[in-house]
């Protein structure tokens, strides 16, 4: 089998014994414009792996005969740089990480949102392409390559973030955006501009709190030549920048006073007055504001001005923090792995055991998104071996609470370990609630789960 070229349209091939669920996503794919094989089983699909080029999968996960994770067994024989995309009804993290062991290239659980499909299969067109084949030389990775990596994920928590997204993105209203250092509220703002009418015009963003605040002013406002000592030539400032498109103000929350009474009349009027200037200027600038700060709380202590909170907070969005969204760890690691593969091609590790993946999925993250990234890096330049075990990730100094946080399981991670993913489960949970005493609440927090989770894994062990 040859890979499409890449001067075609991408060729996908969807794999569903549900007939609307076939036609629904061919509809969907055929629509963005690419070209599209079906098939109703496992057995039509073999036939057309070896007969057609194909750029990924679709497949789903149970499917009368053969499963979808039997035929990506078989055609990982033959064809292992194909991508596949998996798509189930039973989400959780085990599926994840057995899907992934077997070389997945995304498990996305249903109802399926169809704008992240799109977004995962244009990643796995995008990986086939650039390796085709085994052993093929991979291409210098740049530095600069994004990804809406934050986005990523099928759990409640983003479905309802990327719902969000879209209803803000169809108004021009100001909007803050909220969430803990990490999650990607740039990320989100990003996707609100590009996702309303303002896409063609610029997108600037500012961080307020990396910037001198004597130069901030000047910075956002513009100046005028000789409007302060330095000021050699003229400078328009980000908001005449911006003009016509969308402005971040990221960490807006440690904007000082004087410039907040300025930024207020932006809002207000429209009006941008360059520093040094006796005059100003109209502008038509959508204004996203950012921060991990509680503003509420800044407003009453006087420290942020309630009129521009209000004019700012017409549309709020808030961005979950990474240990809200767990069934998502999986995924991210996935595409943060093949990230930092190609930053570092020369490194051998290929993948995430799936008890280093159990790890990754239980951690904390403070850091969020950003963190996970951080580490998966460490990982990929550091690793010694194709695969990554949770030794490895213990080995990393800055990753080390990862590990830490967890209690010694009760077996090592060797040929000794449960048959299953669900033995190792009930074991793991066994010897946390042992190291709690019984304290349910507590070993929840340790698993990293809700409460309510943990009491339907023990009713599960006793029936």
């Amino acid at each position: 089998m040859t890979v499409a070229s890449s001067q075609m349209r991408p060729r996908i091939l969807i794999v569903d014994d549900d007939a609307e669920m076939r036609d629904a996503l061919e509809t969907c794919f055929a629509g963005q414009g690419h070209q599209c094989e079906v098939a109703a089983d496992a057995t039509a699909a073999l036939q057309l792996v070896e007969r057609v080029s194909l750029d990924a999968v679709i497949c789903d996960v149970r499917m009368h005969g053969m499963s979808g994770l039997d035929l990506l067994d078989r055609v990982k024989r033959t064809h292992p740089t194909l991508p596949f995309v998996l798509i189930t009804g039973l989400g959780g993290i085990s599926g994840a990480v057995d899907a992934m062991k077997r070389g997945a290239f995304q498990y996305v659980t249903k109802p399926c949102d169809l704008d992240e499909l799109r977004m995962i299969v244009a990643g796995a067109i995008e990986e086939r392409r650039r390796y085709p084949d085994a052993g093929t030389e991979r291409p210098s990775p740049s530095l600069a390559a994004t990804t809406n990596l934050e986005l990523i994920g099928g759990g409640p928590a983003m479905r309802a973030l990327r719902a969000a997204i879209r209803l803000v993105a169809a108004s021009s209203a100001p909007v803050v955006v909220t969430g803990e250092t990490g999650v990607g509220k740039e990320l989100v703002a990003r996707a609100i501009h590009a996702g309303g009418a303002r896409r063609s015009r610029p997108f600037v963003a500012v961080n307020t709190s990396a910037i001198p605040s004597d130069l901030l002013e000047s910075e956002i406002f513009g100046h005028v030549r000789g409007g302060f000592t330095g000021a050699i030539q003229s400078r328009k400032g980000l908001l005449a920048e911006a003009d016509g498109g969308t402005l971040l103000l990221d960490e807006i929350g440690d904007m000082p006073a004087a410039l907040q009474a300025k930024l207020l009349r932006v809002l207000q009027f429209g009006d941008v007055r360059p520093v040094g200037s006796d005059r100003g200027r109209q502008v038509d600038v959508r204004v996203i504001a950012a921060t991990h700060r509680d503003l509420p709380s800044f407003v009453r202590e006087g420290r942020f001005r309630e009129d521009l909170y209000f004019r700012l907070n017409v549309l709020p969005v808030f961005v979950p923090p990474l240990r809200d969204r767990r069934e998502d760890i999986p995924a991210l690691v996935a595409h943060l792995l093949a990230e930092a593969r190609r930053r570092a091609p020369d490194s051998p590790v290929r993948s995430m055991s799936p008890e280093a993946l159990v790890v990754l999925t239980q951690a904390p993250w403070p850091g969020n998104v950003r963190e996970l990234a951080s580490v998966i890096e460490r990982a990929v330049v550091f690793g010694a071996d194709e695969v990554v075990r949770p030794e490895g990730l213990a080995s990393l100094a800055a990753a080390a609470p990862v590990v830490a946080a967890v209690p010694a399981l009760p077996w090592s991670f060797s040929s000794q370990a449960p048959a299953t993913l669900r033995d190792m489960n009930r074991e793991y949970t066994a010897r946390v609630l042992a190291h709690t005493g019984g304290n349910k609440e507590q070993a929840a927090q340790i698993l990293g789960v809700d409460l309510s989770t943990l009491y339907r894994w023990q009713r599960a062990r006793h029936d």
